[in-house]
């Protein structure tokens, strides 16, 4: 097993937990270590989502000269 791999997938998921703990979208417990994510709409989230998608692929577009002759 690549442990540098599984040592960056660790801390890939710590920084997300802690930025869902930031947005205010979860709770960490710092005494019993325990991590809960609170009940969210997956319609809305599947809605902006979408808008801010399609935003970054346009600004993606536009940077990088695509659909130009």
């Amino acid at each position: 097993m690549n442990w540098n791999l599984a040592r960056g997938l660790v801390y890939l998921a710590c920084l997300a937990a802690s930025g869902l703990a930031m947005a205010g979208l979860a709770d960490f417990d710092l005494v019993t270590g325990s991590f809960d994510l609170r009940p969210f709409n997956l319609y809305a989230l599947t809605g902006t989502a979408g808008g801010v998608i399609s935003s970054a692929l346009a600004s993606v577009a536009l940077w990088r000269g695509w659909g130009q002759k």
